[in-house]
């Protein structure tokens, strides 16, 4: 029926009698079980004997031999999914691998690698059948099939990261503010909830595209980014405008262009003559 369970190895720091309170039961306990521990186990006392027959569930993936299609933004995170039926599953070994475009070879992810690195969360500590894999601050490069292997078994998840498809590119939009003002200067992705990996705001001066920003001299304290709230929205806002302000920006994202033109109209003065009291007046009046 097998060998002497004593004496197998297999079971060295694992197997414990608990009849230390009732010498009558001699049940033993198995811990940290593997699949190979299940088979039939006999229990002979005094000439009787028992046969047990234990059954070890290992980890037959969920959706295992499956392709799950993932969609996720460029600046997010993305959860890949890939568990046990039971998360009290303890998985001997697993590895999350992802299929290389380039080379068609499968390179194993971890948290130390150079893509991936401090990027990658495992979830298995709290459950141990748990091995789905978090990737966060997401670029387009991350995306492609991604494979979870565990004890023979496999998942493949196929992943798309959406970037930046910058709204009105390689246009030119007319606007026209008032001097004193502000103005809004539209830029912005077609789905708001990306993040653009880079981008930048210039003006054209005399044939040479300089950047803007806050610290810039004639922007100083004058221009402010709208994207608090909305990350594909890199619109920019410039209040009390001058007539300087006026000309053509560039909004570039990721390789894409939009070209805004702002015209600022100034203050005009307007001139009234009147006559009163038989004298006659000259006005001048300030508009816009």
């Amino acid at each position: 029926m097998g060998s002497d369970i004593q004496w197998e190895c297999q079971y060295r720091d694992r197997v414990q009698l608990v009849n230390g309170h009732s010498p009558g039961n001699v049940s033993l306990l198995i811990s940290h079980l593997a699949e190979e521990d299940g088979g039939d186990y006999q229990c002979s006392v005094e000439g009787a004997h028992l046969i047990i027959r234990l059954t070890v569930k290992g980890c037959p993936l969920e959706n295992r031999g499956e392709v799950l299609n993932i969609t996720a933004h460029a600046g997010g995170s993305a959860l890949l999914p890939c568990y046990c039926p039971d998360l009290h599953t303890k998985v001997k070994t697993f590895r999350w691998k992802k299929q290389n475009r380039s080379t068609h070879k499968q390179e194993e992810i971890s948290s130390e690698s150079g893509q991936y690195r401090d990027r990658v969360q495992m979830f298995n500590g709290h459950s141990p059948g748990n091995l789905s894999l978090l990737i966060s601050h997401l670029t387009e490069e991350d995306g492609g099939d991604y494979i979870c292997a565990v004890e023979g078994s496999r998942l493949t998840i196929k992943l798309t990261v959406k970037g930046c498809t910058l709204e009105n590119r390689g246009e030119v939009l007319n606007i026209a503010a008032h001097a004193g003002g502000s103005v809004l200067l539209p830029c912005y992705c077609t789905d708001q909830h990306t993040t653009p990996e880079e981008f930048s705001w210039k003006k054209d001066n005399k044939d040479t595209w300089e950047e803007i920003s806050s610290e810039s001299g004639q922007y100083r304290a004058r221009v402010q980014l709208v994207n608090g709230h909305s990350p594909g929205n890199v619109s920019l806002l410039i209040s009390h405008l001058t007539e300087e302000d006026g000309g053509d920006y560039q909004c570039s994202v990721e390789g894409a262009h939009l070209i805004i033109r702002l015209t600022v109209k100034g203050k005009t003065l307007t001139q009234f003559s009147f006559i009163t009291n038989f004298k006659s007046y000259n006005e001048t009046y300030l508009h816009r």
